[in-house]
């Protein structure tokens, strides 16, 4: 069977590390090509005013249609949230395609009303979501059949390193509890330790976005501890009702690196990953205990490090990209 991974080059940024990770995945286990949508004749102008998700996003169907080909028994379209969809641009695309899946990273409360647009726009054969709990959501909303395919990490990215070469004692990446936060800055400057966090915008990334998720891999297997906190407790409004179980989570155990904060509250999170994964700190602490509870974590950090490769070797096997799309293959097959 021939596959196809449409592309959309013009997207960079940290977020779209993990979904080049993906579509690796996908052209390893099938041998798919890259099809590389062509720049849109009045693309910038069209993003800036007319792009998804905004009041005028109907006018976008007023512009001249591109016309492409692609020819494929199976055509993958792997997108970060729907935000991104840029196929209404263009025109011929279906006609020589077989099987086409929309794989969705994001499915949150406030991007329903989109989703449901792009979905009923197009006939896709095989439509996913990254979140367990939005599927129910999904199905009453559109009509048609949601599969979940969860996140996942890179295969070969995040391999572990020894506990001495575990260079970072502590980090933060993305989402961030600013108290615990603010705190930990403290006991790192009078532990001497150095604490890497992310300082800067992914709006105006200076590097690819595959440079810039090998350097987050890098950092993130040689932190020791990593500070991880789900979407309902940093962004509850973005959040909805839902609580998703993001890449990040995959990533860090993936590394063998031990993750510290508050687990989502999903019913799948154990299934999908581990127990005993995430060090809960009660961020509702006040200071001086919920420094005590940093230092108690701090003193243990052999043991913890040593639990973490111990979860890691039971369970890498399902935690990477390639299973993902193994899973996926099997819907297609069925």
């Amino acid at each position: 069977m021939k596959h196809i991974i449409i592309r959309d080059d013009s997207l960079n940024g940290y977020e779209y590390g993990c979904l080049a990770a993906f579509e690796e995945a996908i052209h390893e286990e099938t041998g798919a090509d890259f099809y590389i949508l062509p720049e849109y004749n009045y693309s910038g102008f069209v993003l800036k005013h007319f792009g998804q998700g905004m009041k005028r996003r109907a006018l976008r169907s007023y512009f001249p249609k591109m016309h492409i080909e692609i020819n494929a028994d199976v055509c993958w379209y792997i997108l970060m949230g729907p935000e991104n969809f840029t196929l209404d641009l263009y025109k011929g695309w279906e006609s020589n395609t077989g099987v086409k899946i929309l794989y969705l990273f994001d499915t949150l409360p406030g991007q329903y009303e989109l989703i449901k647009k792009i979905t009923d726009s197009y006939t896709w054969d095989i439509l996913i979501t990254s979140f367990n709990d939005a599927v129910d959501d999904l199905q009453n909303l559109t009509g048609k059949k949601w599969y979940c395919v969860e996140q996942a990490a890179d295969k070969y990215l995040f391999e572990p390193v020894q506990f001495e070469e575990k260079i970072i004692p502590f980090s933060s990446y993305g989402r961030r509890n600013l108290k615990v936060h603010e705190f930990v800055k403290e006991f790192c400057k009078n532990k001497g330790l150095y604490y890497d966090y992310t300082t800067l915008s992914s709006k105006f990334p200076l590097a690819s976005s595959k440079e810039l998720y090998y350097q987050y891999a890098w950092h993130m297997k040689h932190s020791l501890f990593t500070f991880s906190w789900p979407v309902e407790m940093t962004n509850p409004t973005r959040a909805g009702k839902l609580h998703p179980i993001t890449c990040r989570w995959f990533e860090a155990a993936a590394a063998g690196t031990v993750i510290v904060g508050k687990q989502p509250g999903n019913k799948m999170f154990n299934s999908q990953l581990s127990e005993n994964l995430v060090l809960n700190i009660n961020d509702s602490e006040n200071k001086n205990n919920l420094i005590e509870q940093i230092n108690e974590i701090w003193d243990n950090r052999k043991i913890h490090y040593e639990n973490s490769l111990a979860i890691r070797k039971l369970n890498f096997d399902r935690w990477n990209w390639n299973i993902r799309v193994k899973t996926i293959l099997k819907i297609v097959s069925d």
